[in-house]
Formats: structure tokens, C-alpha cells, sequence
């Protein structure tokens, strides 16, 4: 029996511990990581190097590929290093086994190409521009289908 008490008494000392010893206070030595200075580069170059989103600049344009209608809409401006919001909505169609995007010439020569995230009917993908665009820069949309038969089209602001 005395074995059995004193587990009783190390569990309760233990629970009291865990439970009570410690208080809801910062701890006053604790080290806080200094926050990030910004990092400013300068160029040379006249172009305009655009990593983030102009969420002044959004078109919309409807697309029939391999079969699918897609209502698409962008938002952003196509520039070097561009990030571009593309979300896209099947209105018609079947279904499409794989939907990728990307921002230069038909070819996708030198663009990275983005497989679009889908919920259901609505699609969604962050599309990158690469550092230098061709002459015809838009933004493609390739459609492939279940049967692997695939559709592209090109998708240009307006105006």
C-alpha cells in the first residue's frame, strides 16, 4: 500500500503544479526577435519592376475552351515580375480535369505556368509574369479535359 500513496501523492504534487505554478505573466527576460528593416533596392533600368497586385486594374472576359465556358477575371497589370489575381467561374460545360494559366506569349516559352485551385465551379490561382515579356504578353488559359484533349485562349484587358 505505501507504494500506491506515494504515486497518489507524486500524481497530486505533480497536477498541482502544472496547474497552479504557473501564472498568466510575461515573462520579463524573454527575447523578442527584432522586426525586419525593409530592404530597398535601386535599378538602373527605366523598366518598373512590379511584385505586387493593382487593385485598380481588374477586367473580365468570357472564354469557351475544349468545350467549357469560363467567366474569367484579372486583376492587376501586366508588367515584368507581375503577381496577377485570376479567378475564374465555369458557367457551361463539362468538366475540366485541369485549368493552368500563365502570362506571356501563346508558346508559355520562358513563363511559368500555374495550375489553377478549384472549389466545385470557381477556380483560383496567382499568376506570375516573368522578368521579360514578349511583344504579344497576355494572359493564357489552357483547358484540359478528361479525355487530355486541351484548349488555349488568351485573355486581354480591355481598353
Amino acid at each position: 500500500m505505501p507504494n500506491h500513496t506515494s504515486i497518489l501523492l507524486f500524481t497530486s504534487t505533480l497536477v498541482l503544479l502544472v496547474c497552479f505554478g504557473c501564472n498568466n505573466e510575461t515573462d520579463s527576460t524573454a527575447v523578442t526577435p527584432p522586426s525586419p528593416s525593409p530592404v530597398t533596392a535601386t535599378t538602373d533600368s527605366t523598366e518598373q519592376d512590379t511584385t505586387e497586385l493593382d487593385s485598380n486594374q481588374q477586367y473580365k472576359q468570357t472564354v469557351t475552351l475544349a468545350g467549357i465556358t469560363l467567366e474569367i477575371t484579372v486583376q492587376g497589370t501586366i508588367s515584368p515580375n507581375a503577381t496577377l489575381d485570376v479567378s475564374l467561374l465555369q458557367t457551361a460545360g463539362g468538366h475540366a480535369s485541369a485549368i493552368r494559366l500563365w502570362v506571356g506569349d501563346e508558346s508559355g516559352v520562358g513563363s511559368v505556368k500555374t495550375k489553377t485551385h478549384s472549389h466545385g465551379s470557381a477556380a483560383h490561382a496567382h499568376v506570375q509574369a516573368p522578368a521579360t515579356l514578349p511583344a504579344d504578353t497576355a494572359v493564357w488559359v489552357e483547358v484540359q479535359t478528361p479525355s487530355g484533349a486541351k484548349e488555349s485562349g488568351k485573355i486581354e484587358p480591355q481598353g
